[in-house]
């Protein structure tokens, strides 16, 4: 799946510049000629190496690919070095060292304490499916992409390419979640966001802990679940801490948690030529990204259950008690990102409804 911009950009590039585009997720030509200025970056994510864990894991190999694409495609003179696991810190430290420009590039999700704007990604049941994100922010002429990026200007950072994101279920070790009030006796990890506080404060007993901390906080009965993606509950291997443990696929939330940012220093003092090469090599990566992500969708079930997780599929009358919760939240929640911004997002998402 490849977008119309990107075909374009591969066909502009290929005449003036020599370098390669996208055929099929293909060098139509080869490198750029090296002409012996070199860059190196570092760029910093949560999430998991896929040299150490390849499997459910496609956030980690499209951080890979895109570091790959771009030392292939600069004939060297860019390289990428991924740090993958918060070994840099965790999103929001990461973003300050962006700024800051001691890291330059981030993967991820950029989260509303940075900025209360980025919290417009994370109201709950805002997509309904990817075709609705790819349209709407996950390609290149997509207006809430748009959108998105002249925020992170504005913020001092340059947003190159957004990905198709993940649906996110609800993952825990003590029992089945069906309707929204099974969980009210659980201990729940959320990640530090204003509206995610919003959505997850009144209903369980909800925590905030860093992502890299989560497998030891169920060890320890810190918490009992958290709302994740089944293809990253899979691929942290959180079944092997009870058994039988349990996801439901609430499918609560669409998370932008691939945004692929870099800092303002860094991409100022890049060339045009290996500008156009990285913003080709990201929306690239977030192709690899997507096919992985629904390829891995329905078989993470399956391999979840086959480790002992009980999977339960809601009913439409249990997600409408998710939905329903969700709703009765709007006006506070515009509240926390600013109405502005509110209305800025959904007039786009209402116009696609029609």
């Amino acid at each position: 799946m490849k977008k119309t911009i990107a075909v374009i950009l591969a066909a502009s590039m290929a005449l003036t510049l020599g370098a390669c585009g996208t055929n099929g997720g293909e060098a139509s030509s080869g490198p750029v000629e090296n002409t012996g200025e070199t860059y190196t970056w570092k760029l910093g994510t949560i999430y998991n190496d896929p040299s150490a864990k390849p499997d459910f894991n496609s956030f980690g190999i499209a951080t890979q690919k895109f570091c790959d694409l771009v030392a292939e495609r600069t004939n060297g003179q860019l390289i990428i070095e991924p740090y993958y696991s918060s070994v840099l810190g965790a999103s929001e430290e990461l973003w300050g060292s962006l700024r800051d420009n001691e890291v330059q590039v981030f993967y991820g999700q950029p989260m509303s304490t940075s900025d209360p704007r980025f919290g417009a990604w994370n109201i709950p049941y805002m997509f309904s499916d990817y075709d609705q994100v790819e349209e709407l922010i996950a390609s290149p002429d997509a207006p809430l992409f748009q959108l998105a990026q002249e925020w992170m200007e504005e913020d001092g950072v340059h947003l190159v390419a957004v990905g198709g994101g993940v649906f996110r279920g609800f993952f825990n070790i003590k029992h089945e979640v069906g309707a929204i009030e099974d969980i009210r006796d659980l201990k729940c990890r959320i990640y530090e966001d204003k509206v995610v506080q919003t959505y997850w404060g009144d209903v369980c007993n909800a925590t905030s802990m860093a992502f890299s901390e989560v497998y030891t906080g169920m060890q320890t009965s810190a918490i009992d679940g958290l709302e994740f993606a089944a293809t990253s509950v899979l691929s942290s291997q959180y079944y092997d801490i009870a058994n039988p443990s349990y996801y439901s696929d609430i499918d609560w939330q669409w998370t932008s948690g691939n945004n692929l940012v870099v800092s303002r220093d860094a991409w100022n003092e890049l060339p045009d030529d290996l500008k156009e090469i990285v913003t080709e090599c990201a929306w690239e990566a977030q192709d690899v990204f997507l096919e992985e992500e629904k390829a891995n969708g329905e078989a993470a079930l399956a391999e979840l259950e086959s480790h002992g997780t009980v999977i339960h599929e809601l009913t439409d009358e249990e997600r409408q008690t998710w939905i329903d919760h969700a709703r009765s939240l709007d006006d506070k929640m515009k509240e926390e990102i600013g109405e502005e911004t509110w209305n800025e997002v959904w007039d786009v998402i209402n116009s696609y409804n029609g």
